[in-house]
């Protein structure tokens, strides 16, 4: 069995190679691997069709039984039909969180309705698998969730007089402005990966709460801020997945997240959950978590055994194995 893996361009964000790329070397072991990161940047009309004439051209030049759009860049299926193709969809949230235009129609038909054109449409979630049938008529459709990043590892953690919060994105959906909020008059500290707003800079000023922002840093950066924290923040309005999640779960830390699908489901219990409207909710969560309740930290660890690289692999390789051999996708699996 010969795969050949299709990342975007880098500069487009790292996030979809860092989920995948173990994913990528994992499969090392069971088939013949082989992958090409899209030379060109953006969705501009001459960046589209650079990169299909490249990705074109690397499959004449080569024989492959499987082509995997490890994301987004969906607009390769129409002209890879005559080839067994997979995508892998990690979130659809660019089309339906925003309002209808002459954009979003663009969106709709290079981004939506080109999944028809694959072989197997993979989702990382049952949320983004309903959010995409509610939108457009698939077929073989299949859920493999993401998987623990291997720099990822548990760690005990000695309880801290000042806890150590770490919130994982500054994109308005990750709801740091609530959370701010939240622990206006608490005793912590918090560390935050992305960069910030003005606004949420003189937030943090006012309530005088002491923070350090990380951002463009390395996987063994995040690694060591989850293992220099006590506490992980992720109630986030809207997500494909929720990766901060089983990550702080891997590293042994309570999780605060949504009581939002998909981040429920994801944390398995695992977490504690908040209501992400409401800034009283994530205070009681925080509050409730700086108890460091055991109980919940060993569901986090029982919960990640399902996530594991093995078992996402295992998943992926039983779906090759029944496109190439039976053309169909196992639908008990779906």
């Amino acid at each position: 069995m010969k795969i050949l893996y299709i990342y975007r361009n880098p500069n487009m964000g790292i996030s979809i190679g860092k989920v995948f790329k173990p994913i990528e070397m994992e499969m090392k072991k069971y088939a013949e691997v082989e992958h090409i990161y899209l030379p060109y940047f953006g969705y501009r009309l001459k960046s589209l069709i650079g990169n299909i004439r490249v990705v074109i051209q690397k499959i004449n030049d080569n024989e492959y039984d499987l082509i995997h759009i490890t994301g987004t860049e969906h607009y390769l299926l129409p002209f890879l039909r005559r080839n067994k193709t997979i995508v892998t969809v990690h979130d659809l949230g660019f089309y339906t969180n925003k309002k209808r235009s002459l954009k979003s129609a663009w969106k709709y038909f290079c981004f939506i309705k080109t999944l028809k054109f694959a072989k197997a449409a993979v989702f990382i979630s049952e949320k983004s698998k309903i959010e995409a049938l509610n939108i457009v008529s698939l077929k073989n459709i299949y859920v493999i969730n993401n998987c623990v990043p291997p720099e990822i590892s548990f760690s005990n953690r000695l309880p801290s007089p000042l806890p150590k919060i770490l919130h994982i994105g500054t994109n308005p959906h990750k709801n740091l402005d609530r959370v701010i909020e939240s622990l206006k008059n608490l005793s912590i500290e918090l560390y935050i990966v992305g960069k910030l707003s003005t606004e949420n800079e003189l937030k943090l000023k006012n309530y005088s709460i002491k923070y350090h922002q990380f951002y463009n840093i390395s996987d063994q950066l995040i690694a060591k801020l989850y293992a220099n924290s006590d506490i992980i923040s992720f109630p986030s309005l809207s997500e494909g997945f929720g990766m901060p999640i089983i990550e702080g779960q891997a590293a042994g830390r309570i999780v605060v997240t949504s009581n939002l699908s998909p981040m429920k489901e994801v944390a398995g219990g695992g977490a504690i959950l908040v209501n992400p409207y409401d800034i009283e909710s994530i205070k009681e969560g925080f509050l409730m978590a700086i108890q460091r309740p055991q109980h919940i930290i060993d569901l986090g660890l029982e919960n990640i055994k399902k996530y594991s690289i093995k078992s996402i692999v295992d998943k992926y390789f039983k779906l090759y194995t029944d496109l190439l051999n039976n053309g169909i996708i196992n639908k008990d699996n779906a």
